[in-house]
């Protein structure tokens, strides 16, 4: 009877622990596929943000091309048709001037108002030109900062690829818009440089970074939006961004020469 009873209870606890272990197979999935549908929303919204990123690039782009292009044709309709009829006019008085003393200061006058027509034409042609000029974008977002003090170092060509140079205002951007929400410094320095195989952008305020932002930093664990957003902007043209907590927070932004 006992012996019944013994593998009764054997049995009860089989099934038991075989229903423990059913549960937390059960338990198990539901993690994995909870952590796997995490991953995918993580992802996705990465993919997102990167497509915000870019659509926010395109249209700082179709700004600065269509404010170039009103200014170029406002420049062509007005300057070049007044310097174009100074020119024929010049040109039909001189065909009956009799007097040389007078002739030449003509020929001076025709000689400056052709340079200046040229000049004019170059001016139109590279407002025409997918030229940015990323100093004055620069300035213009550092303007914010009314409550800084800003110093410049930009030291990069004009032949830097645009791409490059939107991401680089925009990375400017995100880092402005940190430094106005967290930081309580009161110095900003922003440095641009063109080196043979590299192109450099940091961007340092001399605000105190707490122990824990520092601590995440070192473990490269750090995260944000705006941080995030200047991780994709790096990446987006080829570089990467790092940021650095001495004696303030520094953006550090090296995207390789192609």
């Amino acid at each position: 009877m006992q012996s019944k009873v013994l593998v009764i209870m054997i049995m009860a606890l089989a099934a038991f622990l075989e229903y423990l272990g059913l549960q937390v197979m059960d338990s198990l999935k539901k993690q994995h596929r909870l952590r796997d549908e995490a991953v995918e929303m993580e992802m996705a919204l990465k993919e997102k943000n990167s497509q915000l990123l870019m659509e926010q690039d395109k249209e700082i782009s179709f700004a600065t091309n269509q404010e170039r292009t009103r200014i170029a044709r406002e420049i062509h309709d007005n300057v070049g048709h007044m310097l174009s009829r100074a020119i024929l006019l010049l040109g039909a008085i001189r065909s009956v001037n009799k007097d040389e003393t007078v002739d030449k200061q003509m020929e001076l006058l025709d000689n400056t108002l052709n340079t200046a027509m040229d000049e004019m034409r170059k001016s139109v042609h590279d407002l025409h030109d997918d030229s940015i000029n990323l100093e004055a974008n620069i300035k213009e977002i550092t303007s914010r900062l009314d409550k800084f003090k800003v110093e410049y170092e930009i030291d990069m060509s004009d032949r830097v690829n645009k791409d490059i140079k939107i991401s680089f205002i925009g990375i400017v951007r995100e880092a402005v818009s940190n430094i106005i929400k967290h930081s309580n410094g009161d110095t900003v320095d922003i440095t641009l440089r063109e080196h043979p195989g590299v192109y450099v952008l940091t961007v340092y305020d001399n605000g105190k970074v707490s122990e824990d932002v520092k601590k995440k930093i070192s473990l490269d664990k750090v995260s944000g939006i705006g941080l995030d957003n200047i991780r994709s902007r790096a990446e987006a043209i080829g570089g990467y961004a790092r940021f650095v907590t001495d004696s303030g927070f520094k953006v550090c932004v090296n995207v390789p020469k192609k």
